[in-house]
């Protein structure tokens, strides 16, 4: 940390010098311009121009699988990089394939360049494109859709929709991704601020909340492997009761995504009223299940515990809605113009 002490001039103008080092560092000269730009907490962060373009990073490609190439590029894909360089000594066909993949499977992000010994992607995602409310209600409507299918799939043993359930998944993943890129961003220049229109508290909220989505996505994946594993058809009594318990986690997801988007405590304060009132009935069919049936126990338990993770998941995002407002207001305050 540098330290200086805020000097006068001309009777009314402030100023301090720079850390020569660090100017010399980012390529700082004499009448450059630099940006100045006040946060939510009253700092003020300085940006000189031209250091944005810098962002680009490299992966050194070792005789990787497919899992960790793909953490290595989602990783440098999250923290915000728009340039990725992967080299190796030799790119093999199958190395090409699998970079292509996993560039298909994140927003925005395409091949550039290609040599033999280098590919090079571009993250060409403007954060303007991809407003994170419309994400958000994007991600929601997958999610809501993929545990109704879910449940639907296990209910009457339809392997086919299972296996579309599944599928959807990687479309919540991607979605998810780009948000937490977002975020990354924000994080890294308050700038972006501006263009995104919410502050860095209000937007990890968001992230928050669509990180909760993803989960939920997850877990009607989980439902419909399940469904996959299912020997016999489920008993029309059974199926009736895991309906009901899916009819109240998704009650509780949505209201609370209604609360959030709406910006309700009123709405948020009602959905976290219901937290321990259905946790029980849960628990019931669970028991009465495996007592009478114990062969479809095991198939039963795991939907039940994923859709009883689903409405935490819920109460978890009327949570965040609860602290939407708050968020909103300081920026507000800070925003706001003061008489000097």
């Amino acid at each position: 940390m540098f330290q200086r002490k805020v000097q006068k001039t001309g009777g009314s103008t402030y100023f301090v010098t720079l850390p020569k080092e660090w100017a010399d560092e980012v390529g700082i000269k004499p009448q450059a311009t630099v940006n100045l730009i006040p946060s939510d907490s009253g700092a003020l962060l300085l940006v000189p121009e031209g250091l944005p373009a810098r962002n680009r990073c490299t992966v050194t490609m070792g005789e990787w699988g497919f899992d960790r190439l793909q953490r290595e590029i989602i990783a440098r894909y999250i923290v915000g990089f728009d340039v990725i360089d992967v080299e190796s000594d030799k790119i093999r066909t199958e190395q090409r394939r699998m970079v292509r993949q996993i560039a298909q499977g994140l927003v925005g992000l395409e091949i550039y360049d290609e040599s033999q010994k280098a590919i090079t992607l571009h993250a060409l995602v403007n954060v303007r494109d991809f407003p994170v409310e419309r994400t958000l209600r994007r991600t929601f409507d997958i999610a809501d859709a993929m545990v109704t299918d879910a449940v639907s799939a296990f209910c009457r043993r339809d392997a086919e929709l299972a296996r579309d359930v599944v599928e959807r998944d990687d479309d919540v993943d991607r979605l998810a991704l780009l948000v937490a890129r977002q975020y990354s961003l924000l994080l890294r220049d308050l700038a972006l601020e501006e263009d995104y229109g919410l502050s860095r508290l209000q937007f990890s909220n968001y992230n928050a909340v669509v990180d909760q989505l993803e989960r939920i996505a997850d877990h009607a994946g989980k439902i419909s492997e399940a469904t996959l594993a299912l020997e016999t058809p489920v008993r029309k009594a059974a199926a009736a009761e895991v309906t009901a318990r899916a009819e109240n986690a998704t009650d509780i997801v949505r209201r609370a995504v209604q609360s959030f988007v709406d910006q309700s405590t009123d709405l948020a304060n009602q959905v976290l009223a219901d937290r321990e009132s259905g946790e029980r009935l849960f628990s019931l069919t669970r028991r009465a299940i495996g007592d009478k049936h114990p062969e479809e126990a095991p198939s039963i338990s795991i939907v039940l515990d994923s859709l009883l993770r689903i409405r935490e998941y819920g109460f978890n995002i009327a949570e965040h809605a609860l602290d939407v407002p708050s968020a909103t207001h300081l920026r507000g305050a800070r925003n706001s113009p003061r008489n000097d």
